[in-house]
């Protein structure tokens, strides 16, 4: 049996997680915080054996909170952080949580972060194995968050309306400003993501960034055109034939994608 800590400024979302955890017949949840100042009083205090922690707290980062825990405790428990957004995975690891997952939770990816806490837990008892370094771990885990998402629409402007869009209609976007735009067959809708952000929410088996300014859908491009010194530009499949421009660095990954 472990010790399980919930930290969510949310009732409802600790109420939902608390339920699903305690499906597993070797997990106890031994305590709830809504804040941040809270959970580090009650948790320096219960000392549980992991902590799901919300990213997105009232008074306090959720990340500066699992980094304060890792470095005030001598033996401090497993971290798990928990967002509506995958976008902070990357700065998530950073402290060495072991999972990273997305709301809304779903009973098999909380199986599985649960098999990841008792192997950890495990693995601390036995000191049969060094953890796994911080870069596989990283690597191993964004993976599996990028497994994990069902496809999901992304919202976008028009007119000033809100519009949620299926990624799979999108031909291609571009930075223009500081925001991205996104480029269907035939319309043009504005974001409030950075190209990055936006990236980040597509899937990487069927997006790709050719360029600082570009990513495109793979599925959507028509041809690979020779340009200027041994550069490449890919014909989109849009009513306009829009010519994407391809970065030297990416372009040999780029060929290997398309089967060329």
């Amino acid at each position: 049996m472990f010790k399980v800590f919930i930290v969510d400024d949310e009732a409802p979302a600790r109420a939902e997680l608390r339920y699903l955890l305690e499906q597993f017949p070797d997990v106890s949840v031994a305590g709830e915080a809504s804040s941040g100042e809270e959970a580090l009083e009650s948790i320096l205090q219960i000392e549980p054996d992991a902590v799901f922690l919300d990213i997105h707290l009232q008074d306090r980062d959720g990340v500066d909170v699992g980094q304060e825990l890792l470095e005030s405790m001598v033996n401090p428990p497993v971290i798990i952080f928990a967002s509506a957004y995958e976008i902070h995975a990357v700065r998530a690891f950073e402290t060495d949580a072991i999972d990273y997952i997305v709301k809304p939770f779903s009973e098999p990816r909380l199986e599985k972060t649960v098999n990841r806490v008792r192997k950890m837990l495990r693995t601390r008892e036995t000191q049969a194995q060094a953890a796994p370094n911080l870069g596989e771990q990283l690597h191993t885990l964004l993976q599996n968050v990028l497994a994990d998402q069902q496809p999901r629409r992304v919202p976008v402007e028009k007119n000033g309306k809100i519009m949620l869009i299926d990624p799979n209609e999108i031909v291609y976007a571009t930075l223009e400003g500081r925001y991205a735009s996104i480029y269907t067959a035939t319309e043009q809708f504005s974001t409030s993501f950075t190209l990055q952000e936006l990236e980040s929410r597509l899937s990487p088996k069927q997006f790709f960034r050719t360029h600082r300014a570009y990513i495109v859908n793979l599925t959507k491009t028509a041809e690979l055109v020779p340009w200027f010194k041994g550069s490449i530009h890919l014909v989109m499949q849009d009513c306009r034939q829009t010519e994407v421009p391809v970065s030297r660095n990416v372009a040999k990954e780029l060929k290997k994608r398309l089967g060329f």
